[in-house]
């Protein structure tokens, strides 16, 4: 099982990133990294208030065959469901009765909704179904209008022929290996790591001060499995490597990652997610400053302090008087 999101119920709550221990919901696509997520992990979609995100299972059973005159009426009945689901649209538009318009919008999702069983049905949404591939090698073939997405109609052809291709090269090449391994165990401890720990700041709100001490304690022989996994598997290169590739990560977030966060949701009016991003982002790059600071003076014995914002993540060399992208009072930091 791997889980995955409905972008169209997606509010951009975000906890679903705070909460995955691989990553794995943290994609320029909005789409979840299958190959990163863990088996039955379940954490993101219990932390998503809109419930956006659902498990499926890595292999469907055999799509249900169906005769030619069976699927035309599949389809026509959902292009019966999209043009209800316009009138509907429309009919919301232009009342100005909140009522009607209420109504209106409830018909258009419900219209929505059946169209896409219908079509699911008729194999055009099954990940276990030719028809998509079929389907979008009969649009690229054919002569389309000005606008057509040419580009992204090859691109989800292309992945969806590397998966099967990928799916056979693993079936051919047997097991996993013994660093495969390693990394899977490594991401099921970090997981068991982070949600003992939340366990135990909840055992201590409600004063199970006990479970609070058990949990905390196997939170950090989980700590200690995932660091040898870790080591094991020569993850762990030369301060110097090390340095460079957090660098490289903290780069790519507040150049590449956050700022694209940042319109989406300026463009949707989301401002708790637009202020989430945007000190994240200016957070990511203080980080990458620092390392490559520490990168250069590698080799300097003196002592340095650091002090976090607790609020945004911001990092000083210094106890400033209040954060400078989040305003908390300087005296709030914690000393590293």
């Amino acid at each position: 099982m791997h889980a995955v999101r409905n972008i169209s119920l997606c509010t951009k709550d975000c906890l679903c990133l705070y909460v995955c221990p691989t990553g794995a919901t943290d994609t320029e696509t909005g789409q979840i990294d299958a190959e990163k997520c863990l088996d039955g992990c379940r954490l993101c979609v219990d932390a998503c208030p809109s419930h956006a995100i659902s498990l499926v299972p890595e292999k469907f059973p055999a799509q249900q065959e169906k005769t030619d005159a069976v699927r035309q009426a599949l389809l026509s009945l959902a292009e019966s469901k999209v043009k209800q689901e316009k009138i509907a649209a429309d009919i919301g538009k232009n009342t100005d009765n909140p009522i009607l318009r209420q109504l209106a919008k409830a018909l258009a999702l419900s219209n929505r909704l059946m169209a896409e069983d219908l079509i699911r049905e008729s194999g055009y949404m099954l990940p276990q179904s030719r028809n998509v591939q079929d389907f979008l090698q009969t649009l690229l073939a054919a002569n389309q209008p000005a606008g057509f997405p040419k580009e992204a109609a090859e691109r989800l052809l292309e992945i969806l022929n590397n998966k099967d291709k990928n799916k056979e090269d693993k079936k051919m090449s047997g097991k996993n290996t013994t660093l495969d391994n390693l990394m899977e165990a490594f991401a099921g401890e970090s997981q068991a790591n982070r949600k003992y720990l939340a366990y135990s700041k909840k055992a201590e709100k409600d004063g199970n001060l006990n479970a609070a001490k058990l949990f905390k304690a196997a939170s950090d022989a989980e700590t200690l499995h995932a660091l040898k996994h870790f080591e094991v598997a020569g993850k762990i290169a030369t301060t110097a490597d090390n340095l460079k590739d957090a660098v490289a990560g903290e780069t790519h977030e507040y150049k590449e990652m956050y700022p694209d966060f940042v319109k989406l949701a300026e463009e949707e009016g989301n401002k708790a997610a637009l202020l989430s991003f945007t000190y994240a982002m200016k957070a990511e790059e203080v980080h990458a400053r620092l390392y490559q600071e520490a990168l250069d003076n590698l080799d300097q014995t003196e002592g340095v302090f650091y002090y976090l914002c607790p609020i945004c993540g911001n990092i000083e060399k210094f106890r400033p008087e209040k954060c400078s992208i989040c305003g908390v009072p300087g005296s709030k930091f914690i000393e590293y």
